[in-house]
């Protein structure tokens, strides 16, 4: 029989929390200030905290609800900058998040799911399959946990660590929502990253239309991707019309994730495949050197392949960038994210 929790605030955030109120017989404003203590003031981690509450009402949610559904267990700083906190979810399996220091703001990746379906072969997050899906209010409380000393104005949101966002869609959903009308993350500091989970794209541009897409893609041809990523959801040849559907509806660039491997995707070919694919698609590439991972199959590109890489793109007038790599040396790196208690 499975253990019954308390709900946690960020689950029954704004109208279930109201109603909540009202019907224990408190004013209107303690609604309010609860919020208030909840978005911005993330150093705050039970309701004794809550000092302009009295001790009836504090000891009246202690019975009713958990403040947060999920324990900071582990952070790690790392040389660079990042910080990469390991949480301890209320089953005990854990969820991972990173914090990167950006010029002129932070970016905050998070997970949600703990573990991943997908099992791209060059990614840790999938080594183990799926556990199960974050809820919203876990999504929520990883992110309260994560938030800069300034907050949440100054911070940038990007949907890339454990699982695939789009296959936990609904309350992926929610907590899209709540990051725009509690933590007031503006739509385009929000990023979401896919497989290529063609229904939820489509979803995602109706529902988010001023939200950023990434989309990992790796290789430029279908038996080379499929390779990489076996469990793909969808076929090169169905996901690039989709994405062009997305950006006539959003007006919003694609960003296409390619993790350089060496001896593998890297080649003279892949970049002329990869132009062709691309040539007309007003998008951007992302070029990802690949990162350690235990037990790994694969290498990294050189410097000299991923240079010629990328000149070969931007002579073709392509959209391209490299993505700087931070948070490697605690594994909080792109494709290391993951805990042994998840396996």
């Amino acid at each position: 029989m499975e253990e019954a929790f308390l709900p946690s605030v960020s689950e029954e955030l704004f109208k279930p929390l109201e109603v909540w109120f009202a019907e224990a017989g408190e004013k209107p404003y303690r609604f309010r200030q609860l919020l208030d203590w909840y978005f911005k003031r993330p150093e705050v981690a039970n309701f004794q905290e809550l000092a302009n509450f009295p001790k009836a009402l504090r000891e009246k949610l202690e019975q009713n609800f958990a403040f947060l559904s999920l324990s900071l267990e582990e952070a790690k700083l790392a040389p660079d900058g990042s910080k990469k906190q390991t949480m301890l979810l209320r089953d005990g399996l854990v969820t991972e998040t990173v914090t990167m220091p950006m010029e002129g703001h932070t970016t905050v990746c998070l997970s949600t799911q703990v573990g991943c379906p997908v099992g791209c072969r060059f990614c840790f997050s999938g080594r183990h399959g799926l556990k199960r899906n974050l809820t919203a209010g876990e999504m929520c409380d990883s992110l309260r946990c994560s938030l800069p000393a300034s907050g949440a104005e100054s911070l940038n949101l990007v949907i890339m660590g454990m699982g695939e966002p789009f296959y936990n869609y609904e309350a992926l959903k929610k907590f899209l929502f709540i990051c725009k009308e509690g933590f007031g993350i503006g739509s385009r500091r929000v990023t979401v990253s896919t497989v290529g989970v063609i229904a939820g794209i489509e979803r995602f541009a109706a529902d988010f239309p001023q939200m950023n897409l990434a989309v990992s893609l790796h290789a430029p041809i279908e038996e080379l991707r499929k390779k990489l990523i076996p469990r793909a959801p969808s076929e090169i040849r169905e996901l690039i019309p989709a994405l062009k559907k997305y950006f006539a509806a959003t007006k919003r660039l694609v960003t296409f994730e390619y993790a350089m491997i060496k001896g593998v995707n890297d080649s003279a070919k892949e970049a002329k495949e990869l132009c062709a694919l691309l040539s007309g698609f007003d998008c951007k590439i992302n070029l990802i050197p690949l990162n350690d991972v235990p037990g790994g199959e694969f290498q990294p590109s050189a410097k000299e392949t991923l240079e010629r890489f990328v000149n070969y793109l931007k002579e073709r007038d392509m959209n391209v960038t490299v993505r700087k790599s931070l948070g490697g040396t605690v594994g909080g790196a792109c494709g290391q994210l993951a805990d042994k208690r998840n396996n």
